[in-house]
């Protein structure tokens, strides 16, 4: 291992992991030790959202400037099929049939092995101590506790699910949420984190870890076996690119929804800027969205759609983009069907978190990963601690319309041993000279590209701040349902989001658009800026301030 301490940057929504990231740099670290450190603290002091339990992406750029992908997504228990799902008594969201076999623990392990620097054991230390020790409650553990409780919103454990779920209590004391500043412990989930870091990802996927899993999936009527997760395989692929003005963009591939957000911003490659928020440039950035995701319904797991790559780099070329392009019209939006082949499902996935981390050789890292529903399935594993996913929820099942009428999305059916399709789509830009100059990503489900498109646009066409393009409004537009959602004014940790103008309204109303209004928008990113000044480069890591606990951290090796 080198003795020279490397700067870097970090950025997720939580404050306190992106310092454990740091303080990975701190050690000797690169960026690749400090993101899996970084997760690991998320899992621990966020489940709602992330946990070992869960799975997720990367996009990767080496300090040689090659990229590179890995897919570590859940992926089905060999004896799924869409028979079992059609049973409309069986839940794709809540209890074992909702899980899918993990793969966090397992893409872990295999960046570490391809880009790592540090001791594995050493990068569990901080998410070990919050966990063993306790972290204070704040703001985002809190609302995902109280949005559970009867009523929604209260601090009442009594009615709600989490009051027959064992592994819960420890959230509650009295019969109330834990209030912010209290501490909460994991001791249990400390145990299984200590296990994983001597023994490595074979002691979560085989042993007594990988029973204790099992049998809480059996035990809840899932389908997962000791198999299933002793035959999980993370995957390396190659990741997507285009061309945006003078930069070029990297995401990875399906079953990740990079195709989809490199697609919008292609589309809106063929546009020069207009003034920032101006109802031309919002009518063309929701008739961008709209018309990448339709193409975002032809997605699924690779391995089970043939001919799914070259479709993706197909959608991508400079002729297809061109095309895209052409379709917008300045003057009015279209019905949803213009946009997307008929009577197919706009999936509408959930959760997710998401972990930019850059260091001063040139490795930069964005992973988003996610146990999907808040809470995953709601099965917290007896004697281990860790909060299971809920990811086959993320799968189409044939013979199941979706709420509007829509038949599911063929390519996206449920399989044993198939990935189900994700709008995450962590993201890297580089400009004209090789040099990165943007790293994010984001969560909030079928949010998630809009949000990455308008943060990116944020910092390459209006050169804002990392922590003003974090701030700025966003909109939101899927086609279907047939609405876009402008979130109201609105103020978080003393910033103020500036919600969408009467004139900005009135001018999409006008172009046909229908309005939708949102408190805030559901989606959540994080964010790297590189900046070169006189002094060198320079980091911007933010999070997004509409939760209470996001936040970068920067570490200058003096």
């Amino acid at each position: 291992m080198s003795s020279e301490l490397l700067s870097g940057a970090v950025a997720s929504e939580q404050r306190r992991a992106s310092e454990v990231g740091t303080s990975i740099l701190a050690a000797g670290g690169n960026a690749a030790d400090a993101i899996i450190a970084t997760i690991l603290t998320v899992n621990t002091l966020a489940p709602y959202h992330s946990d070992i339990g869960g799975g997720g992406f990367a996009i990767i750029r080496d300090k040689e400037g090659r990229y590179d992908s890995l897919d570590f997504r859940h992926t089905a228990p060999a004896a799924a099929n869409s028979e079992f799902y059609k049973n409309p008594s069986v839940s794709t969201a809540i209890g074992g049939a909702a899980v899918a076999v993990p793969g966090e623990i397992r893409g872990l392990e295999a960046l570490h092995k391809k880009y790592g620097r540090l001791e594995w054991s050493k990068l569990f230390e901080g998410a070990i101590k919050y966990a063993k020790e306790g972290a204070e409650v704040g703001g985002d553990l809190y609302d995902f506790i109280s949005r559970e409780c009867i009523p929604s919103g209260s601090s009442n454990l009594s009615g709600s699910w989490m009051e027959s779920e064992p592994m819960y209590a420890s959230l509650f004391q009295d019969g109330q949420a834990l209030p912010i500043g209290s501490i909460w412990k994991r001791p249990e989930y400390a145990t299984t984190l200590e296990k994983i870091a001597a023994g490595g990802a074979d002691v979560f996927y085989q042993g007594e870890i990988a029973e204790g899993i099992v049998k809480s999936v059996r035990d809840k009527g899932g389908l997962m076996t000791l198999d299933d997760l002793k035959n999980y395989r993370v995957n390396w692929n190659t990741p997507l690119s285009i061309k945006y003005r003078d930069c070029t963009l990297w995401a990875p591939p399906a079953p990740a929804s990079g195709a989809i957000w490199l697609s919008a911003m292609g589309i809106l490659s063929h546009f020069e800027p207009t003034e920032s928020g101006s109802v031309t440039d919002l009518h063309r950035l929701t008739e961008a969205l709209r018309l990448a995701y339709g193409q975002r319904t032809a997605l699924g797991d690779p391995a089970y759609v043939p001919g799914l790559e070259e479709k993706q780099r197909s959608w991508l070329t400079p002729e297809a983009l061109r095309q895209r392009a052409s379709m917008i019209s300045d003057e009015k939006t279209q019905e949803p069907d213009y946009y997307k082949p008929p009577k197919v499902e706009i999936v509408n996935d959930n959760g997710t978190s998401n972990i930019t981390v850059a260091d001063s050789e040139g490795l930069v890292i964005s992973i988003t990963t996610t146990v999907g529903l808040p809470w995953g399935s709601h099965i917290m594993v007896p004697g281990l601690g860790l909060v299971l996913n809920d990811s086959m929820d993320d799968f189409s099942v044939e013979g199941r319309p979706n709420a509007t009428g829509y038949e599911p999305q063929v390519a996206n059916y449920v399989y044993g041993g198939k990935r189900p399709l994700s709008s995450s789509c962590p993201y890297i830009v580089e400009n004209s000279a090789g040099h990165v100059v943007l790293s994010g990503g984001a969560a909030g489900g079928s949010t998630i590209i809009g949000c990455n498109v308008q943060v990116a646009r944020n910092v390459l066409d209006y050169d804002m701040t990392a922590a003003e393009a974090m701030r700025a409004n966003r909109l939101h537009n899927q086609i279907l349902p047939n609405f876009s959602d402008l979130e109201r004014s609105s103020t978080h940790q003393g910033i103020t989001i500036d919600g969408f103008s009467e004139e900005q309204v009135k001018g999409l109303e006008g172009k046909g658009h229908k309005i939708r209004w949102v408190e805030k928008n559901r989606s959540v990113p994080c964010a790297i800026k590189f900046v070169e000044g006189q002094g060198g480069k320079r980091w911007e890591a933010e999070g997004d301030p509409r939760k209470h606990d996001s936040g970068g951290s920067v570490f200058i090796a003096q």
